[in-house]
């Protein structure tokens, strides 16, 4: 009995996967576009279960730059002091354990450290705000008026002002608001109820995934090595050699980018909180504690910090002392000049290489699909796309035999067949000399009548 072979054409399973994929990829589109609340809540769910690990992996992340110090500026050379005394070979997992666990011992002390010196302060400052709500306004409200005493032409702006600003006020309260509590709070108790205690989950959900997560951190700093490794081994099994070669540098730049940015942000915006708080004592500003933790804290936003940070601690001097304000916006100026020139370059050495244009875009876009995070990481995400773009625009003029320096390209015009630059040069166009006077048709019609006779 013959017995017929058949074989599988290699061109045809790739055709046949390549037909699968698309398929499957034009169905997920076509439920992406017409199922998208269905779409949005398996996300938030898939996003509610992977939310320990999330944190888990941003802690350990986060720690790894600390991690690597402690085991290879203290750990390694201290242990090869004692083990070499004693012949003996050193232990790189018991180093690994007790350097996990120093990191973490310092991440929370530093935690409670901080927590323990600022929140105490920060909150008799916001109480004794509020105790003398009344005397600020009232020091508000005469610093106003020893102004507009001297000056009548500010005292109507001001009285017009004021009166509009209470109308307004009166109106929106008993139109607006009273309304909206007797409509909606008093005969939905029930429901205000049930939504404070879906909060209450909500923060023990939150707090949940918080101490997961560290957990999860250990076991990733313990072996962050065969996670790489793994990853590595993962890219060169599947993909071309060229290929991996070049996610694995991608990676490695998008991590230097990251790590650089966050770190060396985190660092300036502690030395310009100090800064501010010290300054602060010198002028005897009040509050120097409070306003020294706004200012740091709002100056890891990038670009738009400062000023996010400068309103709020303006207002608080301003409702105490309303000369203080002016020096204290002025203090807070010349800091971030010397912030953005001196301070914020020396401590990022270039890590983003981004100009204020592509930093407010970064700020713009991220921050109104992911508000504070998304300004925060906005600027590297941006720095590593288009360092990406420039890497392969440069790869396509190489391949072109062209140069990549920017420099060939200023004022350029065109590139000739034979790869020669010429650059562009205006030339005025020349105006043509219009005949203003047009002789009418009828008497060109007479004067050929004439030659014709003639």
């Amino acid at each position: 009995m013959y017995i017929m072979k058949f074989k599988l054409d290699k061109k045809y399973i790739q055709l046949g996967i390549t037909i699968f994929f698309t398929s499957l990829a034009l169905l997920l589109v076509f439920f992406i576009m017409f199922r998208l609340d269905s779409f949005k809540s398996i996300l938030s769910k898939f996003n509610s279960v992977l939310l320990p690990i999330t944190y888990g992996l941003i802690f350990s992340y986060l720690m790894t730059p600390l991690l690597n110090t402690i085991e290879k500026k203290i750990l390694y050379p201290l242990f090869y002091k004692i083990n070499s005394k004693k012949n003996k070979q050193i232990n790189k997992k018991n180093i690994r354990r007790l350097s996990v666990l120093l990191t973490i011992i310092i991440v929370l002390l530093l935690i409670y450290l901080f927590f323990a010196s600022l929140i105490p302060q920060v909150y008799s400052s916001l109480q004794h705000i509020i105790n003398n709500y009344d005397n600020y306004v009232t020091n508000l409200t005469n610093f106003i008026n020893n102004k507009v005493d001297t000056n009548p032409n500010l005292a109507k702006l001001m009285a017009s002002f004021i009166s509009k600003s209470s109308t307004e006020a009166d109106n929106f309260l008993t139109d607006v608001v009273s309304p909206m509590i007797q409509k909606i709070l008093m005969p939905n108790i029930n429901d205000l109820i049930s939504n404070i205690s879906l909060s209450l989950a909500k923060i023990i959900k939150v707090l949940y995934s918080f101490i997961i997560g560290i957990i999860i951190s250990l076991y990733v700093l313990a072996g962050k090595e065969k996670f790489a490794e793994n990853s590595v081994k993962a890219c060169y099994a599947f993909l071309e050699i060229k290929t991996a070669n070049r996610l694995i540098e991608s990676m490695r730049f998008i991590h230097r980018t990251f790590i650089g940015f966050l770190s060396g942000k985190v660092v300036d915006s502690a030395i310009i909180g100090i800064i501010c708080y010290i300054c602060a004592l010198v002028m005897k500003l009040p509050y120097p504690v409070l306003i020294g933790v706004i200012v740091g804290v709002t100056n890891i936003i990038p670009f738009f910090g400062p000023y996010f940070g400068a309103i709020p601690s303006a207002l608080i001097i301003l409702m105490v002392d309303p000369k203080k304000a002016l020096y204290f916006i002025i203090m807070i100026l010349i800091l971030q000049q010397v912030d953005g020139n001196f301070i914020g370059p020396k401590i990022l050495s270039g890590s983003t290489g981004l100009n204020s244009f592509w930093i407010i875009f970064a700020i713009t876009l991220f921050g109104g699909f992911f508000g504070v995070f998304g300004m925060v990481i906005g600027v590297p995400i941006t720095a590593v796309i288009l360092t990406g773009l420039n890497k392969l625009t440069e790869g396509k003029l190489i391949k072109k035999e062209l140069p990549i320096e920017i420099e060939n390209y200023h004022n350029l015009g065109e590139i000739s067949e034979n790869k020669e630059f010429i650059k562009y040069v205006y030339v005025k166009p020349e105006k043509e000399k219009k005949n203003n006077f047009k002789t009418p048709a009828f008497i060109i019609k007479i004067i050929n009548k004439f030659k014709k006779k003639s």
